[in-house]
């Protein structure tokens, strides 16, 4: 299993070709092996292509905005294409489809058919979960087992929050609809706070472990409220050197 960095993690530095440039060198000097793009600014894909070729860090995958996914298909599928990455995320659904088992299964039919055409490109469509597919009615299995063509990013920190075992639901989507996993930690003090992996309350060995017997081949460091740190990268550093050693 790879370690990689959620770019949404420094979307304060992102916004820029000239931010992105020095994320992807401060990302790398670290040492995280694959990164995915979340939250950038709108930077042209032969530009990232040539960022990701300099630094030799894979796209393993995206959060595109709905809009990008069922408007804009082709062009997000070409994108995705040109700078090499496979899956094409999605980080929630949007408001309007949240609250009901008859607005999810709204939402799964409407992004059935940019679903299609992501699979015919040979990429993937990849689905981020929060906490609130598990308020209520349980919508995430809904969505497992009623959508077998989409594939899923499990968060294991919203897992966490929405009462749930990640374990069970990584062993329940498995490898061949996940390649990548949001590794986000969740602290003791203030309760409830996302922090740096190896700060909070998740023990990432068995997770590792877990992933690495079904073949799930990237872990992603996601720490949403890095940048109101004032330092986003440090932030990154501390979950990277804390993990590190369960690789």
């Amino acid at each position: 299993m790879k370690l990689g960095a959620q770019f949404f993690s420094i979307r304060d530095i992102t916004q820029t070709e000239e931010g992105l440039r020095r994320a992807f060198d401060e990302i790398k000097k670290i040492g995280y092996d694959v990164v995915q793009l979340s939250g950038i600014g709108p930077i042209e894909a032969e530009v990232i292509k040539d960022i990701v070729d300099e630094y030799s860090m894979p796209v393993t995958c995206t959060h595109q905005s709905f809009d990008n996914i069922v408007n804009n298909t082709e062009k997000t599928i070409k994108d995705h294409i040109t700078y090499g990455c496979s899956v094409i995320g999605l980080g929630s659904m949007p408001n309007e489809y949240r609250g009901s088992l008859e607005g999810v299964r709204q939402f799964l039919k409407d992004v059935s058919e940019p679903m299609k055409k992501i699979e015919a490109a040979g990429l993937r469509f990849a689905y981020h979960n929060h906490a609130f597919e598990f308020e209520g009615q349980n919508v995430y299995d809904v969505m497992i087992e009623e959508a077998p063509s989409m594939n899923f990013i499990l968060d294991t920190y919203w897992v966490k929050y929405g009462g749930y075992d990640y374990l069970e639901y990584i062993k329940k989507i498995g490898a061949d609809r996940m390649t990548n996993v949001h590794f986000k930690d969740m602290a003791t003090e203030p309760k409830g706070v996302i922090c740096p992996c190896g700060v909070g309350v998740i023990d990432f060995k068995p997770v590792i472990e877990l992933c690495d017997s079904l073949g799930i081949p990237y872990a992603l460091v996601e720490q949403d409220n890095a940048p109101s740190t004032g330092d986003s990268i440090g932030q990154m550093k501390i979950s990277h050197d804390n993990l590190r050693p369960l690789f």
